[in-house]
């Protein structure tokens, strides 16, 4: 192993591990939430795509963040990082307040649009209602650790996020069954052990940044210089998010379409391809994180190597992933649920579920690598053709044209990761081809 490989791994295992205990945590939490019954996971699932769509703004800002961050930390400027960073509280928290006052007036016409079931609507509201205060604390937790990550302190975000998952899978275990001197709620009990874990997560990572002194310096106030650096990566990164939950609830709202147990198949599955999406996006991050080091450093050669050796890494764990999941498909999904039902439906959904790995790891790492060079744009672009209109196309031609059912969402999904897979490689290797000038004027 070269030392850019163990400068590399300790960047990108912290972040990978961290995004896989928060899934796993929440899967302990679907996991919960599937012994009240299929009705009961449905409800709680269809609030996902709501809550993703909200995110788009909050991951599209902290993605900029990152980006800018990287830059100054490979310069070491402690002050302008701080600057950064009070001036997205203040813009981002200006528009949440707008986004999350909108959702919350129209949460049920947006849980039919996504296309929710009369027999779980009353659950689901009674869950997103408590459940978006949540993703509110979650958004500005996302800009505080942006800048954690710009300086690669990834083992640092990991122990905040662990600590806070481990919270709310104790206070969903108290509330939903009403353990102790607690009321049993359902799934009002996880919405709110959510929220009580968010707070949590926020209060830890802003005393870990006043002790790093990440906070000094700057001013809340924005101004043209802030805008004129934010807004072209935030476009970018936001026209990307945007695509790409416009083809998620198009392929949600079919897969919801499909009918309750189907849907909680559905759900299920894509629960247990998130954990390994969410371990490749750390490996993702680190991607992006040492490209944009490297351009901040005009050093070339850590560029092309650390490239090299996140795609390497990416196909060592997206075989170890689709293996696991080939050889314990049944246990696995039965951790979720033991309906005879839904576990027959099951069997064919997770061989695909692990041969999506190496799309999709391929795919992230690449896009990582895009971004951290200053190629936001270009993710964004091949993200719409994609996710936005080729995923759903897909979706309905499978589904309502050769009939294929729950397996027709997910061969489309499939594919979806090849295409973007294909182009995130092909503008990787046309970068490699620039000269070191011209991809340092681009970025």
């Amino acid at each position: 192993m070269t030392g850019y490989d163990k400068r590399y791994l300790r960047i990108a295992m912290p972040a990978a591990l961290e995004s896989l205990f928060m899934i796993l945590l929440a899967s302990a939490d679907l996991i919960m939430v599937g012994t009240l019954g299929a009705v009961s996971i449905a409800a709680v699932s269809i609030f996902l795509q709501p809550r993703l769509v909200i995110l788009c703004f909050s991951r599209s800002l902290s993605a900029a963040v990152t980006l800018l961050v990287s830059r100054e930390a490979g310069r070491d400027d402690r002050r302008e990082t701080a600057d950064i960073l009070k001036k997205s509280l203040f813009a981002g928290t200006a528009v949440l307040i707008c986004i999350h006052a909108l959702f919350y007036l129209y949460l049920e016409d947006i849980f039919y649009l996504m296309g929710a079931k009369e027999e779980y609507i009353a659950p689901a509201l009674v869950y997103g209602n408590i459940a978006l205060f949540s993703v509110f604390v979650t958004s500005l937790t996302l800009i505080f650790q942006a800048v954690q990550l710009g300086y690669g302190q990834t083992a640092v975000i990991m122990k905040t996020n662990v600590a806070g998952n481990i919270v709310n899978v104790v206070m969903n275990a108290l509330l939903i069954f009403g353990l102790g001197p607690f009321p049993t709620m359902g799934v009002a009990g996880a919405a709110a052990g959510t929220v009580i874990s968010t707070v949590f997560t926020l209060v830890w990572t802003l005393r870990i940044m006043q002790k790093e002194r990440l906070l000094s310096g700057g001013s809340f106030l924005p101004d043209r210089r802030y805008f004129r650096r934010i807004a072209p990566v935030f476009l970018s990164v936001f026209s990307e998010q945007g695509f790409e939950r416009t083809g998620m609830v198009l392929f949600t709202r079919m897969a919801a379409g499909l009918g309750t147990v189907p849907f909680a198949v559905h759900s299920i599955c894509m629960n247990i391809c998130d954990i390994y999406w969410d371990y490749t996006i750390g490996i993702g991050k680190a991607s992006m994180v040492m490209a944009g080091q490297s351009v901040g450093k005009a050093s070339e050669k850590d560029w092309r190597t650390y490239n090299r050796t996140g795609i390497k890494w990416s196909l060592i764990f997206s075989s170890v992933a689709c293996l696991i999941t080939l050889i314990f498909k049944e246990e696995i999904f039965s951790f979720y649920s033991s309906d005879p039902a839904a576990l027959a439906m099951s069997g064919s959904v997770m061989i695909l579920v692990a041969l999506v790995s190496f799309p999709e790891a391929q795919a992230i790492v690449c896009a990582g690598i895009l971004r951290g060079s200053g190629r936001t744009a270009a993710v964004a672009a091949y993200s719409f053709i994609s996710v936005t209109l080729l995923r759903p196309a897909l979706t309905a031609f499978f589904l309502y044209g050769l009939g294929l059912g729950l397996m027709g969402c997910w061969w489309a999904l499939l594919l979806d990761q090849c295409i973007r897979a294909s182009c995130a490689t092909f503008l990787v290797r046309r970068l490699k081809r620039m000269s070191w000038q011209e991809l340092l004027a681009g970025a």
